[in-house]
């Protein structure tokens, strides 16, 4: 079994790989050879935390367990802390093949999710990124989304000033976004009106931008406040929106940007255009609208989870990267150490 730590993981993982991966795994779940995960919620209250545990395989042949948890040590603070490990197993032979630390891995897994659906989604030729959110995701969901779109100019948007400047500042450092024009605003309206692509990853549980000002022809991906009561989008843009999901059982059941209009009559389940994986199949091209809203929702999939730990897994074995740990005698063995470049950490951590 192999075991990789978290700076391992940040090492093996390259962007256009994760973003290859993950149209894979869209493909392979829309056609039923990734089902959906079997899912367990676990909640305390002292201290107040939570884990959520998920399972999944895989064309017969990978089965994972990941479980990611959230802690507020001090009650008397919004801070939270948050670890995440996975369990790949070889589905064929019952032996665990590796051990996964996942903490900065999930990051990799959205930020390239969501790349792979606006490459699918956005129009060929776009400016400007709205990116509402100013968290841990956000800094390799740029990164990730400048990877297959050139964008011009991209407005962080955040609940107050000091994140989202904080961000842009460490962002305009780095040589990798040079010639991008990069700015922290809190004027929701007016970036929603002049973007593109606009990218919510926020925990509101109101809308985050009014949805009458978007454009026709913009993307809109909605990747946060995953809950049946919170939504970032309004009835004004649902409504006049073409909506693809990325698992649609869970979207129109767990997600409330989906759900609530769905309840109300304001989004028909017509028009949700499908999955995202069915329209990455080679025999069917993509027929989108130039003049109407794509919103794309994004609830996260398994088969995500295990077609980038199979990519890792695969590098690792490649390259001789991490510990190799024998379950059964207890032999453990030394591979080759690997430092962290830092490029996503430091832009994280310049961000705090």
């Amino acid at each position: 079994m192999r075991i990789l730590c978290e700076a391992d993981v940040e090492r093996l993982i390259e962007p256009a790989a994760a973003v290859a991966a993950m149209r894979d795994a869209y493909r392979r779940h829309a056609v039923g050879a990734m089902p959906a995960p079997g899912r367990l919620d676990l909640g305390r209250s002292t201290p107040k935390g939570s884990v959520l545990l998920l399972a999944g395989h895989s064309d017969g042949a990978s089965f994972a367990m990941k479980a990611n948890m959230h802690v507020y040590p001090d009650p008397g603070s919004r801070q939270r802390l948050a670890a995440s490990m996975m369990l790949l197993w070889d589905a064929v032979r019952c032996v665990p093949e590796a051990m996964i630390a996942t903490t900065r891995f999930n990051n990799h897994r959205t930020a390239a999710g969501l790349a792979a659906a606006v490459d699918a989604l956005a129009p060929a030729r776009v400016r400007k990124l709205a990116l509402f959110g100013a968290g841990k995701i956000a800094p390799a969901a740029i990164r990730y989304l400048l990877s297959v779109r050139g964008f011009k100019a991209i407005d962080i948007v955040g609940k107050g000033s000091a994140r989202a400047s904080a961000l842009a500042d460490a962002l305009r450092q780095q040589s990798s976004f040079s010639g991008v024009d990069i700015r922290a605003s809190l004027d929701a309206e007016a970036c929603a009106a002049d973007a593109d692509v606009i990218v919510t990853l926020t925990t509101s549980d109101t809308p985050v931008f009014p949805g009458r000002v978007v454009r026709n022809g913009a993307l809109v991906v909605l990747a946060g406040a995953n809950r049946p009561s919170a939504r970032e989008a309004d009835d004004d843009l649902i409504s006049r929106a073409m909506v693809f999901v990325d698992h649609r059982e869970s979207c129109v059941q767990r997600a409330g940007d989906l759900c609530i209009p769905l309840q109300s009559g304001v989004l028909s389940p017509d028009r949700i255009a499908g999955e995202i994986g069915s329209l990455l199949q080679p025999a069917t091209p993509a027929r989108l609208d130039a003049n109407a809203v794509t919103v794309f929702k994004s609830m996260g999939v398994i088969g995500q989870d295990i077609a980038l730990a199979e990519l890792v897994v695969s590098r690792a074995e490649e390259s001789g990267v991490g510990i190799e740990f024998d379950p059964v005698t207890g032999h453990c063995e030394m591979l080759q150490a690997i430092q962290s470049s830092g490029s996503t950490d430091a832009v994280m951590a310049g961000a705090k």
